[in-house]
């Protein structure tokens, strides 16, 4: 009886499989599958491994993403006395911030004008005249734009104040009785003005204002002389038209002028003037 070899194949079949299976074992085990649904690990960690005498990098050393770093403060936000004011104004949440109005910074005109007027005072007489007795008048004022000091464009030239003197005198009477009375009006007076359009030198005012009447009067019989004096409170009121004509282009001087009626009532008594008046005003 014969004894048959038993075939080689098998054999290399399994040293083929053990040769093809060396690199499969020697791959690192250190580093399963990642699925989709685990956090991705952190760039710092992937790749080669530190030295061993580096510090383990815990999490709250590592560099935090862009998202949550602090923001610099920005030139714009410099604007804002709060930061927070500046991100609430980028969404919208701010109602729009006026500008600053620089009306009195870079106004060359001071708002002071000198006036001296004349024009004709019908004094309210006991005759009973139907415009009143018209005697001459003159006197003098100072004007002060008082509405410069408030930060308001259409307030700047519409208010103003006036301090105002004027003066009459009246003598009448026979070579026997001789009348002469003399009345000084000291009145001071705020006014709004409408100019003609917008930056306009030229407009119309009405005035309404307070002061005082003094009022000496002298009677003179065959030669002996009573003087009578007193102080009487009166209220003045009127409109009138006003101007400020600018002189000259390289100087701020103006030609202020006036034209108004203007009513005193002292007493029970009204007395009314109508004139004009000149000036310089800066």
């Amino acid at each position: 009886m014969t004894t048959r070899a038993p075939p080689a194949w098998p054999l290399f079949s399994l040293l083929g499989c053990l040769t093809f299976a060396s690199p499969v074992l020697a791959q690192d085990t250190d580093s399963p599958y990642r699925y989709p649904d685990e956090e991705e690990e952190a760039p710092s960690r992937r790749g080669r491994a530190p030295p061993e005498d580096t510090p383990y990098a815990y999490p709250e050393d590592e560099d935090p993403p862009a998202s949550a770093r602090p923001r610099r403060r920005s030139a714009r936000d410099s604007e804002y006395k709060d930061p927070d004011d500046f991100r609430r104004a980028e969404r919208g949440e701010e109602e729009e911030k006026e500008f600053e109005r620089l009306a009195r910074m870079d106004d060359p005109n001071t708002g002071i004008a000198f006036e001296v007027l004349g024009g004709v005072m019908l004094l309210s007489s006991a005759r009973g005249q139907l415009f009143g007795e018209p005697v001459p008048a003159f006197g003098g004022r100072f004007t002060w734009e008082y509405g410069r000091l408030l930060n308001s464009e259409p307030l700047r030239e519409a208010l103003w104040l006036d301090a105002r003197y004027s003066f009459v005198g009246q003598r009448e009477g026979t070579a026997l009785v001789v009348g002469d009375v003399q009345r000084h009006y000291a009145s001071l007076a705020p006014a709004y003005e409408l100019t003609f359009g917008e930056g306009s030198d030229y407009g119309v005012y009405a005035q309404v204002g307070g002061g005082i009447v003094y009022e000496m009067s002298r009677l003179e019989v065959g030669g002996k002389l009573t003087p009578v004096e007193g102080i009487k409170p009166l209220i003045q009121y009127g409109v009138g038209l006003r101007g400020r004509t600018k002189l000259s282009m390289l100087s701020n001087t103006r030609l202020a002028w006036r034209l108004e009626l203007m009513r005193f009532r002292r007493g029970y008594q009204d007395d009314t003037f109508a004139g004009l008046s000149a000036g310089i005003g800066f």
